[in-house]
């Protein structure tokens, strides 16, 4: 198993793609927190992992070192950071509050950025090699014109995954991004109400269908494995070819 031993922490775990994450995580052998303010989805994911799950209203930073400091008591050490939770958008330009603008870069940017800091500094105490995987998006890449904020949040993850990556490279932490494409989540699904989006998706594909929540649980399992011990600063994008399509 090749996360044997390894204590991890999985933000947003209570479902979607961090849930995903967190039972890949438990198959191959992590002991593995859920933190998230989802209460009832995130005690229910825990006890499927065979874990424990931490109450954290991410928007409120001053919360998330006690948080990280519980987990590492607890388990004994903070071998993986995923930063897993966020939020969308789909407000025009034009209609953005400042309120809107505000939260969604408090949940998306601003709360990995400290849960990676706080995780840094508990990875660097323990004098071993860390490792934190952050969830960013094609939108980070590629522009749409109508998920501006997460466009923005998406794109800045992916700064800050560079800036870690170099920072910490010295102390053995390794920190890289995976840029999902179009995954069929809790957060997504509503989606299927428009008149023929399944359809044109898939079209607009390469491959023909959308991403599925285990290959990108995967590309972050591989990132979080001693497999890509040689990597770190980089993303991984899974979106069946959508970036590269013409």
């Amino acid at each position: 198993m090749r996360l044997q031993g390894k204590v991890s922490v999985v933000t947003g775990g209570a479902s979607g793609i961090g849930r995903q994450t967190a039972l890949t995580f438990a198959r191959e052998g992590s002991k593995v927190a859920i933190v998230d303010i989802k209460r009832e989805e995130g005690e229910k994911t825990a006890k499927e992992v065979g874990g424990a799950f931490f109450y954290c209203d991410l928007v409120q930073i001053s919360g998330i070192a006690g948080v990280l400091d519980q987990i590492n008591e607890r388990f004994g050490g903070l071998d993986i950071l995923v930063n897993c939770a966020g939020l969308a958008n789909r407000t025009p330009i034009e209609d953005i509050s400042e309120e809107e603008w505000d939260l969604l870069n408090n949940v998306n940017l601003k709360a990995a950025f400290f849960a990676s800091k706080e995780a840094c500094r508990i990875m660097k105490a323990q004098g071993t090699a860390g490792k934190i995987v952050n969830m960013a998006s094609i939108r980070g890449l590629q522009a749409d014109g109508r998920h501006t904020i997460y466009d923005v949040t998406k794109a800045g993850m992916l700064a800050m995954t560079r800036s870690f990556a170099v920072a910490f490279a010295k102390d053995g932490i390794k920190v890289n991004a995976v840029c999902p494409g179009y995954v069929l989540t809790p957060m997504t699904e509503h989606n299927l109400n428009r008149k023929d989006w399944y359809a044109w998706i898939c079209e607009r594909i390469p491959v023909g269908r959308l991403t599925e929540m285990q290959e990108v649980a995967d590309a972050v399992l591989f990132l979080a494995s001693d497999e890509a011990k040689g990597i770190t600063g980089q993303q991984i994008v899974v979106d069946g070819g959508w970036t590269v399509h013409d």
